[in-house]
């Protein structure tokens, strides 16, 4: 069977667990296909839907509020499609249109219980057609990006122990952003000694995951609002040399108003504290996805972090998943290190390493370049992402 599933970015993890069970009972999960920037998204959303066999509505009061998954439910209606409510959280409610169906509960995960209840329901879709004159009234051009133009349903993440930790940043930035899994293995940075750098060698990488994208104007501002973000201290205070940069740098970065655009001019300094700050963001979304979700609490020792990549980081994640990662046009990226040593030294107002990170440069600049700058510089070229990993 041929199942569509209605949903909005913020609930990609809960969703990914429906994904998995349709795929473990022979489903296929239309939805799945990535929305490109070029595709005309109604069309295509049209066209998943009319060739699904049921439409399951991933109900939260994101989706409820998303006028993507609103269009997405009236075209399901109009088409006379079965449509399975899906509640995801508690404070949520079926809209009108669905209020006479029966619902599936996953608040809580989808225990067995749930999988015996989706069963049925995909066994019994006459009870969810709605009759024509409850389908509801939507805007032909809906405002805002459709879950499938911002990422895909990996239903990996929702198979796997350790990717299902990672969070979810679309609770707190704005698309686009999509975690890469990075597994482990070796990564050999060339010597640079004769231009100060580190003498490079082999190393031994562990897993994590990098950003696909570099972080944005957008995602950078919400950071530069927050009123518990740039101008509070304790993002600053990692060292002596960014407490004093900060002091004498009040002046925020002039951010471009291409919002998908990556984020540039913005100092070494600024890129950790950016990280620090989505650190402290990140962890209560967590402690708050756990108190919803009791049978999957993590311990405290399996929280995430995240940081800058460092620079085996970097290279690792090119080496495997360069056709993945957004390098097109893309900036000189940030990493953590200190140009002088291949360790993480946080102290010190001492020069750190950028790689490149744009197809303007060839495969083997990109895989084998190390560069520098100090780190106070807000050089229009340098940009960076970020990466994700378990202690």
């Amino acid at each position: 069977m041929r199942v569509f599933i209605n949903y909005t970015h913020s609930d990609l993890n809960a969703v990914e667990q429906i994904a998995a069970f349709l795929h473990a009972e022979n489903h296929d999960v239309g939805s799945e296909e990535k929305l490109l920037p070029d595709h005309d998204w109604a069309a295509k959303l049209s066209e998943q839907i009319t060739s699904a066999d049921a439409v399951i509505y991933a109900i939260s009061p994101d989706s409820l509020a998303s006028e993507w998954c609103q269009w997405s439910l009236g075209q399901a209606l109009k088409a006379g499609k079965p449509v399975i409510p899906a509640l995801l959280r508690e404070s949520a409610s079926l809209p009108e249109s669905l209020a006479a169906l029966p619902y599936i509960d996953v608040a809580s995960g989808v225990n067995d219980d749930d999988k015996e209840a989706l069963r049925k329901a995909l066994n019994n879709l006459d009870t969810y057609k709605v009759a024509l004159e409850q389908s509801v009234s939507v805007s032909d051009a809906p405002n805002g990006i459709p879950a499938q133009a911002v990422g895909t349903i990996d239903i990996s993440r929702a198979t796997s122990p350790r990717p299902a930790l990672l969070p979810n940043l679309l609770h707190i930035l704005p698309p686009p952003f999509e975690w890469l899994d990075i597994p482990s293995g070796e990564v050999t940075l060339r010597d640079a000694s004769a231009d100060g750098g580190s003498k490079g060698g082999t190393f031994k990488v562990g897993s994590f995951a990098i950003a696909k994208y570099a972080v944005t104007n957008a995602q950078y501002r919400v950071f530069l609002e927050d009123n518990k973000g740039y101008n509070v201290e304790r993002w600053w205070d990692f060292s002596d040399a960014a407490k004093a940069w900060r002091e004498a740098n009040p002046t925020k970065p002039s951010i471009s108003h291409e919002e998908e655009k990556p984020v540039v001019g913005v100092s070494w300094f600024e890129a950790v504290a950016f990280c620090r700050w989505l650190n402290v963001r990140v962890r209560p979304g967590l402690a708050m996805a756990n108190r919803d979700m009791p049978g999957h609490v993590q311990p405290r020792k399996s929280l995430p972090t995240v940081a800058l990549p460092t620079e085996q980081q970097w290279q690792h994640a090119i080496e495997n998943d360069e056709e993945l990662m957004d390098l097109s046009g893309n900036v000189l990226e940030w990493c953590m290190n200190s140009w002088g040593t291949d360790h993480v030294v946080l102290g010190g107002n001492v020069e750190r390493v950028v790689r490149v990170g744009s197809t303007e440069h060839d495969e083997e600049t990109r895989l084998s370049h190390r560069d520098l700058a100090k780190p106070d510089a807000r050089n229009t070229e340098f940009g960076f992402r970020v990466v994700c990993y378990l202690p």
